[in-house]
């Protein structure tokens, strides 16, 4: 029997059908010697994308790089308020010869192509570990699969960036491209990341946010996003309790479409990001985060606290054997996390064959440098 046709897949494909038209509108607009790069993921431009604009404009002065950050807000008011962004996000694609996006968008997957255009996808996370768009279509973790048909889910990609050689088959079936569409090239993220200038800003910022803890061991919590927003307070109070018997003070910074936890108990450091507390921790705690990748190139020592980890498989899974291929310890409970994190369970070798695993360092030059080559390089 054929289910019923969702109110949210027909305004998908109406949407689809107005940008299609808008598209076929500004197909006249002559193409120029701009890169533009879209994000829905914040209303303000990553460090990936401010890193690699500053690379391409290093490396071609005369390009002209373009940044448009905004989220999709709720609300059906809001909604339409964006609705006509996206028409600006579309005069910006169609005259543009490159086009770099670090998710879904809609203005280079479900509208028009026109010719004499490069879609690069940068995604938004540092290597491949849970598994993410087509990968988990019609699972508890994913989107509905007529919704994403509707919406030209991932299409449309001329390039993918992955961190490493071993990500590739991940990126090619997440991202609906073939292998030879995917290019290995770090985020430009990893140079902030092994930056010692960043590390001492990074410092300085926390010492001032938390003066009674300097001198002390530092723990970072930061669990994976978890689809419908469910509560992650009491975990990372779970947490904060548990390794305070290891002697660590700990700070949580959840994902940032996550409301920030507002229990008196937790500390959260506002005003830095999960990365730049990267640079600060002693050690780092995570459920499926792909921030343990960064965590290996910044070289700490990184905790697997999964309780829930047989849930987690069924409604999500992953690309690799989860623990085993990360080569780090998994607890189970707070009292096991613990004795792991005490006893130094995870030990520089560890972390460090993380990071040749999974995140390739370029031998010259930075890593925005080297992805600012690889797109500017390609013309359609």
């Amino acid at each position: 029997m054929t289910k019923p046709l969702r109110l949210d897949v027909v305004a998908a494909l109406l949407a689809r059908y107005a940008l299609t038209l808008v598209g076929f509108v500004m197909a006249p607009l002559p193409r120029r010697h701009k890169v533009t790069m879209l994000t829905r993921q914040s209303s303000q431009p990553s460090s990936d994308f401010t890193m690699l604009a500053d690379a391409i404009r290093e490396r071609d002065p005369l390009a002209d790089v373009v940044m448009i950050a905004r989220m999709v807000p709720p609300g059906i008011i809001a909604k339409v308020r964006y609705a006509l962004h996206l028409v600006k996000e579309m005069y910006h694609v169609e005259t543009s010869r490159v086009v770099v996006v670090d998710g879904y968008s809609m203005v280079v997957s479900a509208a028009r192509r026109t010719d004499g255009l490069t879609v690069v996808q940068m995604w938004h996370a540092l290597g491949a570990l849970k598994k993410f768009g087509l990968s988990i279509l019609g699972r508890a973790g994913g989107r509905d699969p007529r919704l994403a048909r509707a919406m030209r889910m991932h299409q449309g990609y001329d390039m993918v960036i992955t961190s490493a050689e071993r990500g590739r088959a991940a990126f090619a079936e997440a991202l609906g491209v073939t292998r030879d569409k995917v290019v290995v090239a770090p985020l430009p993220r990893v140079d902030r990341l092994r930056d010692p200038e960043e590390r001492a800003k990074a410092r300085a910022v926390f010492d001032g946010l938390y003066p009674e803890l300097v001198g002390e061991k530092i723990a970072l919590f930061a669990p994976t996003f978890r689809v419908g927003n469910t509560p992650q307070d009491e975990q990372a109070l779970e947490v904060t309790e548990a390794l305070a018997g290891a002697g660590y003070a700990t700070v949580t910074k959840l994902h940032p479409l996550v409301p920030v936890p507002s229990h008196t108990s937790l500390r959260v450091a506002p005003g830095l990001s999960t990365q730049q507390m990267l640079l600060v921790a002693d050690v780092f705690v995570t459920d499926y985060s792909s921030a343990v990748f960064e965590a290996a190139v910044v070289g700490v020592p990184s905790y697997l606290y999964a309780p829930d980890r047989d849930l987690y498989v069924e409604s999500r899974d992953f690309y690799m054997a989860y623990p085993d291929d990360l080569g780090l310890t998994m607890a189970m409970t707070a009292a096991e996390l613990t004795e792991q994190v005490a006893s130094g369970a995870c030990t520089p070798a560890d972390i460090a064959a993380t990071a040749a695993n999974h995140v390739v360092i370029p031998e010259f030059g930075t890593a925005a440098a080297t992805l600012a080559a690889v797109i500017t390089g390609r013309r359609p």
